[in-house]
Order: structure tokens, then sequence, then C-alpha cells
């Protein structure tokens, strides 16, 4: 996509957003949390609660009659969320220790978040397979590199971004969730909206 255009577009939707009633556009961002986060838990298909409970969880704290892991998967996404919104509006540069802790936050409570995968893993039903743990620090390495000297839009850069935490899967969970929340810390970041 031209970049002239990608800029033009972002301008028209900085100016839409100005013009947007503040309680409306407060509405349609708690709106999008909502589906956003129900999304981000039930793509894998481990975490099965329905759409309307997932709303009620992110208003009350807590359902009882959800298992502990399923509610803070819900809450984590949330916070995690929240967090990458503030990290851009700060307008500071993703790190490898940004990715760590972004990771931390998001299965706080569930497992130990924050480092690398030690050992193998294989994605069910995936023609692709994640490269051996040995080779995690430099693959992700060289991500960082890459960003650092990365040229294109900044829709190309978070696209860049999803796609290689996807491939090669540094942790041993969440690694999807990391990667659409980086993708959109990028697209907040440079004034659009998130996906």
């Amino acid at each position: 996509m031209d970049k002239d255009l990608l800029e033009v577009q972002r301008k028209n939707l900085s100016n839409l957003l100005k013009e947007c009633d503040e309680n409306k556009f407060s509405l349609e961002e708690e709106q999008f949390t909502y589906v956003y986060t129900y999304d981000a838990i039930s793509m894998e298909g481990k975490n099965k609660i329905p759409f309307e409970d997932v709303k009620r969880l992110i208003k009350h704290k807590t359902l009882p009659e959800y298992s502990e892991r399923e509610q803070k998967e819900v809450l984590n996404h949330v916070k995690a969320f929240e967090w990458v919104k503030k990290y851009a509006a700060e307008n500071r540069d993703v790190t490898e220790d940004m990715l760590k802790d972004l990771h931390e936050l998001l299965v706080d409570g569930i497992f130990q978040g924050g480092v690398y995968r030690n050992v193998n893993i294989q994605i069910i039903g995936a023609t692709h397979q994640p490269p051996d743990y040995v080779k995690v620090y430099d693959r992700m390495a060289k991500v960082f590199r890459n960003l650092a000297d990365f040229e294109g839009t900044p829709i190309e850069r978070a696209v860049y971004i999803n796609a290689a935490i996807s491939k090669i899967h540094p942790f041993l969970d969440a690694n999807g969730r990391v990667a659409r929340l980086l993708m959109n810390y990028y697209l907040i970041k440079a004034g659009y909206l998130p996906v």
C-alpha cells in the first residue's frame, strides 16, 4: 500500500476521532475490548467462556462458575491490552524486555511468563513448526535488529511483528496473543485503531 495514501487515511481517522463524541467513543472502546478479549481467548480453543460471560467477567472481575485459569486468561488479556495502549501512548519502543514483560502480564498466575521456551513445541494442526528451542534467542535477537532497521509503514511493521512472533513461537504458550497485542501496539502508536 502506498505510504502517502496510508498517511492520508491516518490523518482522516485522527480528524474523525477528534470530532467523535467522547462518551460514544468510550463505549465503542469498551465494546472493542470485550470482542477483542473474547476472540483472543477463544481462538486457541482452550477457553470456552461465552461472549456474554466474558463481558460480565470483565465488569465484575469474578465469575465462580469458571475455573481460575479461564478467568485469569480473560482478566490478564484486558490488563495486557490496557498496558499496550499506555505503552503506545508514551511512544516507547518495543524491546525484548518489553516483550517479556507483556508475556508475563498475559500469563500472570497461570504459569511462569516472560521467559523464552527451553523445550521444543509443536503447533497442533499446523504445517509450520517453530524452530528448535536452542534457536529462539538468536531468532528473537534478529527480529529486534530487523525492527530497529525497519523502513516500512506502521502497518507493515505491525504485520511483521505479528508474523515473526507467530513463526518463532518464543514462549511455551500465549504466543498468538502476544503477537496480536504487539501488532496492535504498533497500530495504536501510529495513530490507527486496534484490530
